[in-house]
């Protein structure tokens, strides 16, 4: 019934697209997979990569169009990937030496009429205190902000997406916080559902937010003692062990989305 609920509320958000599209979603794995079936289940034409050739199996049994990326700088697209309207950028830094390099040339290889979604990470962010907005303070030399740079300098339509910590039912951090000592419990957590980000990567197709960037985290913010300690119960799992530090940590600020493209967060964290 849920998953019901989530395509129908997908589909609101993306019922004013009358012609299919032609989308690359680079990176098909926890995130990118669930939102190219959403794509392929509102109508379009979906190719998908993988860096396993085991994997391709799953890609075409959801109907997705799969090829393998390997992570590195030296793999080559298809001509028909590289013609796509649309492209997701969803993959990791983790496999790449030098991740601005790599995603400058990814991105050298699509039309130049390819529009762009690069899903970055609020961890480009200085630890500051308190409320951390899309202007807020950067750390310059973060690999993944590089990489965002490497977006903005590309001369295409572009849209930075800086997503908090990725959660969803069966995937919470509190599985690798559980019987860890002296976490800090005065911080607080930025936190998003997967089924969210997926929602705001089809909101900002729906209203063409080109040349943006923005920050998508849930609007709540509990201390992790809180949090954990409930999120460990529910799961009957050792929580951690607190120490309290005198500040909150940083606390991402969504709000541009929401109120620029009237976005609206559905599922609590």
């Amino acid at each position: 019934m849920e998953k019901q609920e989530n395509f129908t509320h997908l589909a609101r958000i993306y019922s004013y697209i009358c012609e299919s599209m032609k989308i690359a979603v680079i990176g098909c794995g926890w995130l990118g997979l669930p939102l190219a079936k959403h794509l392929m289940d509102l109508g379009h034409e979906v190719h998908g990569s993988t860096t396993r050739g085991s994997h391709l199996s799953v890609l075409a049994d959801n109907g997705i169009q799969g090829f393998v990326y390997d992570g590195t700088s030296h793999a080559h697209l298809s001509e028909k990937v590289k013609e796509s309207e649309i492209a997701i950028l969803n993959f990791p830094p983790s496999r790449s030496a030098d991740y601005a390099a790599q995603v400058s040339d990814l991105l050298a290889q699509f039309s130049p009429e390819t529009k762009l979604i690069f899903t970055s990470s609020t961890g480009v962010y200085q630890d500051l205190e308190g409320p951390c907005n899309e202007l807020a303070p950067i750390l310059a030399t973060h690999p993944v902000f590089l990489a965002e740079e490497a977006v903005r300098f590309s001369a295409r339509k572009f849209t930075i997406l800086r997503l908090a910590g990725l959660i969803s039912e069966d995937r919470n951090p509190v599985k690798y916080l559980s019987g860890k000592e002296n976490a800090d419990g005065q911080k607080v957590v930025n936190l998003v559902h997967r089924e969210d980000v997926i929602a705001a990567i089809l909101t900002v197709l729906k209203h063409e937010a080109w040349q943006e960037t923005f920050n998508v985290c849930y609007p709540a913010h509990p201390t992790r003692a809180s949090y954990y300690t409930e999120q460990a119960d529910k799961r009957q799992m050792l929580p951690p062990s607190f120490t309290f530090s005198e500040g909150s940590g940083k606390e991402i600020d969504p709000f541009k989305m929401v109120q620029n493209l009237k976005f609206t967060y559905r599922h609590s964290i």
